[in-house]
């Protein structure tokens, strides 16, 4: 890099420095996912918003010191439980 050029910063850098703007990011990658199953965009573009959701929750998790292993450890306990049961379970804990 040349003496005094700036290196622009990372989408990643700028997300972890407001909050407000990942959560923004999160609910809207949700969003395009929801929507290309109501217009039936195929899974090629379903594959495509779901990993942008997925990192940008990734990034939100790191945030808040959740790691991928506490999510799945979260859902291991769940195999087996039907949902109803589940969210009973969370109401009374």
């Amino acid at each position: 890099m040349e003496a005094g050029s700036r290196a622009k910063p990372s989408w990643t850098s700028k997300l972890l420095s407001d909050p407000a703007l990942l959560c923004s990011k999160v609910r809207e990658e949700a969003g395009e996912l929801c929507q290309t199953l109501e217009r039936d965009e195929g899974k090629e573009r379903a594959a495509s918003e779901a990993a942008d959701l997925l990192y940008h929750a990734m990034v939100l998790l790191n945030v808040q010191g959740v790691a991928a292993e506490d999510v799945l450890r979260v859902l291991r306990k769940r195999f087996g439980t039907s949902g109803i049961e589940e969210k009973a379970a969370r109401g009374s804990s």
